[in-house]
């Protein structure tokens, strides 16, 4: 059964009212009431983007994520130099940024590239002007 998007809506309300309020009172990311008022809120603004989503068709702006959504080695001492997981670089290309790795193949059998004489290996009377006829 689907909840109503302005039921949802009051819900999101009384618990942004919440989260305040206990943010305000105790001033610390880890207290527990404001632990319960943070899943509170994150829970009601789920319930409300499915509603509006559900009813309208239209996805609210936020995503919500809780600590599942975290890999630990995300979190580990960055301090540690030989901490670094390989699979993190299997995407990196090593000669990306190396100038000299051309393969002939791009620019044709042109065995003088990027020499001044480039334009010698063009015959002007390949590009005949249209106006002489």
């Amino acid at each position: 059964m689907a909840i109503e998007p302005s039921s949802a809506l009051e819900r999101l309300i009384a618990a942004l009212e919440d989260f305040h309020a206990a943010a305000e009172k105790f001033q610390d990311p880890d207290a527990p009431a404001v632990v319960r008022a943070t899943d509170v809120l994150a829970d009601a603004y789920t319930l409300y983007d499915d509603a509006v989503y559900t009813e309208y068709g239209i996805e609210a702006p936020f995503d919500t994520y809780s600590d599942d959504d975290f890999d630990e080695d995300d979190h580990d001492d960055y301090d540690d130099e030989d901490d670094h997981d390989d699979e993190d670089y299997d995407d990196f290309d090593e000669d990306y940024d190396d100038e000299d790795d051309h393969d002939d193949d791009d620019f044709g059998d042109d065995d003088d590239f990027g020499d001044d004489d480039d334009f010698d290996d063009y015959d002007d009377d390949d590009y005949d002007d249209e106006d002489d006829d």
